[in-house]
């Protein structure tokens, strides 16, 4: 395996272990895997930090019910990792039951203690469930 396939691996867990905490409201692994100057664009337009991201998450705003991802592309530059995909997610925002698709960019950087999300920037598809 060649550094780049590893790399790819790397972000590849990097980015199932943030679903997971995600879904399971996993404040403690968000807060390793988040970098501090996280710019969280979600896809209604509106942003977050991780301060805010963690605590909309761990204070109930967004309770994901399921998120699955298709069409994965993962492209390494150096100490950069730029995650494409495809996201059908299912929430309880504030109450209300959303289902929707959108498009995701996640950026990774790779910092003396591991990578750390950097960047989320989701926009929606229209007419996707």
């Amino acid at each position: 395996m060649n550094e780049n396939q590893d790399t790819t691996q790397e972000i590849q867990q990097c980015e199932d272990a943030r679903y997971a905490a995600m879904l399971g409201k996993d404040v403690g692994t968000l807060e390793r895997l988040l970098d501090e100057r996280l710019i969280y664009v979600h896809s209604t337009g509106v942003a977050d930090t991780k301060i805010s991201y963690i605590e909309g998450l761990g204070g109930g705003v967004w309770d994901y019910q399921k998120i699955d991802r298709t069409e994965p592309r993962i492209e390494i530059d150096n100490d950069i990792a730029l995650v494409f995909c495809k996201l059908t997610i299912q929430m309880i925002t504030r109450g209300t039951f959303r289902s929707f698709g959108s498009r995701a960019l996640a950026v990774w950087v790779r910092r003396t203690n591991g990578w750390r999300l950097l960047a989320v920037q989701s926009g929606s598809i229209p007419g996707e469930p």
